[in-house]
């Protein structure tokens, strides 16, 4: 009976190295399992695009100034009235006044009126500019010319005209008369011109400068 006893007792203890390393062996294999990857964070959101700049606000434009103005009236002379036609055109210009003898001012304005009937009322503003960008003010050289071959570029023998060498913007019933004749042809395209041809500075000669507003002007100016 005793004997029987040890010899379990023995096979107890042989056991328990075995069961030892059989769980040793599992710890093993459980420690080899790779560990799961760690989830990938979100990519950052894009950043929100800057607020749009507000239009710039246009500034209303300055209403003319109802003063800026020269009204008056055109005449012909008794001694000119059979060489002006009841179709002819007249070109009524307005120029700054230039501080060079026998060269004409910067041109300002111009109206186109017809010879239909005299006296010819007029009212002459910054309206007529053909360039913008100046103003209608100051003193200025005032003209009226007939153009016989409708062309605002030149000057024919025997064209009727008139100037008036100073008026201010501003000016009231302005007289200026047709009593001058052209003494001779001339051309405005020309850069060389005839400095004292029949107009004067204002209507018959006086070379200008390249880029002049005289030498270059857009159609239908003088």
């Amino acid at each position: 009976m005793m004997n029987s006893f040890r010899t379990g007792l023995a096979i107890a203890l042989l056991a328990i190295p075995l069961w030892a390393c059989s769980k040793t062996d599992d710890a093993s294999k459980a420690a080899a399992v790779p560990a799961m990857p760690a989830a990938t964070p979100p990519a950052p959101a894009a950043p929100s695009p800057p607020p749009a700049a507000p239009a710039p606000v246009e500034e209303p434009a300055k209403p003319a100034d109802p003063n800026a103005t020269i009204t008056g009236a055109i005449t012909v002379a008794g001694a000119m009235k059979s060489h002006v036609a009841a179709t002819d055109t007249l070109f009524l210009v307005a120029r700054r006044i230039s501080d060079a003898p026998g060269i004409r001012g910067s041109l300002v304005a111009v109206k186109k009126l017809t010879a239909a009937k005299f006296p010819i009322e007029f009212t002459m503003s910054a309206a007529d500019m053909p360039f913008q960008g100046g103003a209608f003010e100051g003193e200025l050289t005032l003209s009226i010319r007939d153009d016989k071959d409708n062309d605002p570029m030149t000057r024919l023998k025997g064209d009727v005209f008139g100037t008036l060498a100073k008026v201010k913007v501003g000016a009231r019933g302005v007289k200026i008369a047709l009593d001058q004749f052209q003494k001779e042809d001339e051309s405005l395209a020309q850069p060389g011109g005839n400095p004292h041809g029949g107009g004067g500075p204002m209507m018959g000669g006086g070379a200008m400068p390249p880029g002049h507003p005289g030498t270059a002007m857009p159609p239908g100016h003088p």
